[in-house]
């Protein structure tokens, strides 16, 4: 498993790990500062990069985007997963889609690659096919990596994306945009959420899990703490949990709101009933899949099509992320108040099950194996 920079992009990389496992695979992950802790803290052993230089999480992605994303398409990553996968003989190698020069190491070394995907890859190819550009692939970097790696340049921008034999795409095929996609590309579903049954979900009261990034955007701090006054306003219980990406000082003010530093949202998803998030998907996805009601603040990137979609489902409503705390504590009141989105929601959850994410995913993985 290759990993470099933490957020959305983290958890499904590791749950495919959990799932090569739990089919007899050894899985080590190839980890920067940013994300080793997490992968040992699920069990894996882990690599330290060799050459790379450290992601720099403290800053948004948008205020070092050029720099970003040419070290996610250099050379040193390259060598380093080359130099890897050459002494280790892997069977498979399973990368975060953000990392192409990683995913042209594994063509290097003629290892079966996955890159797998945590957006909708269907909107991103749509805008890469009609407007041109390799939407978050800095082409001109990777085809200097790929030559370096004796590899023949990209032939064009979806080229750039989909040269690897499995692109594993972790949203339903529904909930991304229409259009045509190549059999390699496969949408297998949020992976690695632990549902439980309705009947056995707390019911007493009304609580909101409030979740807003595990990595630093523009505007969180005062979308949140519009959030806790507007939860305050309407009466309603909350528990946030802030990740690495916000300080406890955000609900300084907040009154009954619970500030946590770090938790299962699974297990928070099962004793709240509404989730209130900037729109990340894997956020979206994980309320969908427990059939919770959302309300969307988009701050930038997928998010607005992820709330767009959550609307057009009937499974919840979207905010400006500079909306203030009455229009807020509106949209909540109303969220709890009308059955409608709870349906709505409940119909995403059972969609979402039966098509059986985590099985579509392990045996994606398990085929690609074989095959090499």
């Amino acid at each position: 498993m290759v990993t470099w920079g933490s957020g959305g992009n983290l958890p499904p990389l590791l749950a495919a790990g959990d799932l090569l496992a739990a089919r007899g695979f050894r899985v080590e992950v190839l980890t920067s500062a940013a994300t080793g802790a997490e992968a040992r803290r699920r069990g894996f052993e882990t690599q330290p990069y060799r050459r790379a230089p450290e992601p720099d999480m403290t800053v948004s992605f948008e205020a070092q985007e050029r720099q970003l994303l040419a070290h996610a398409a250099g050379v040193e990553l390259a060598r380093d997963v080359h130099e890897l996968a050459l002494e280790c003989s892997f069977d498979l190698l399973v990368v975060d889609c953000m990392l192409p020069a990683a995913l042209a190491a594994g063509e290097a070394a003629r290892i079966p690659t996955t890159s797998l995907v945590h957006f909708p890859y269907a909107l991103a190819r749509s805008v890469m096919v009609r407007r041109g550009g390799a939407w978050t692939t800095d082409r001109a970097a990777l085809d200097a990596t790929r030559r370096e790696l004796g590899l023949p340049a990209t032939t064009g921008d979806v080229d750039a994306w989909e040269s690897p034999e499995l692109l594993l795409v972790a949203l339903p095929r529904w909930f991304d945009a229409p259009g045509d996609l190549p059999d390699h590309v496969v949408h297998a579903g949020p992976l690695g959420v632990r549902a439980e049954p309705e009947a056995g979900r707390r019911r007493a009261g009304r609580r909101a899990l409030l979740a807003f990034s595990t990595t630093v955007m523009e505007g969180q701090p005062r979308l949140v703490s519009n959030v806790c006054a507007a939860l305050e306003r309407a009466g309603i219980e909350g528990v946030l949990t802030l990740g690495p990406a916000l300080a406890r000082s955000v609900a300084a003010d907040a009154a009954g709101v619970e500030v946590l530093e770090w938790a299962d949202h699974d297990a928070l998803m099962s004793n709240c009933d509404l989730v209130i998030t900037h729109g990340g998907l894997g956020t979206v996805l994980r309320a969908l899949a427990h059939g919770q009601p959302l309300l969307v603040l988009p701050l930038g990137r997928d998010q607005h099509f992820n709330a767009a979609r959550v609307e057009a489902l009937g499974a919840g409503l979207e905010l400006p992320a500079n909306s203030p705390p009455p229009e807020i504590a509106d949209a909540v009141v109303r969220l709890l108040g009308q059955p409608a989105f709870r349906d709505g929601a409940r119909k995403a959850a059972r969609a979402i099950a039966s098509e059986h994410p985590d099985q579509t995913a392990g045996e994606a993985l398990a085929r690609l194996s074989a095959a090499g």
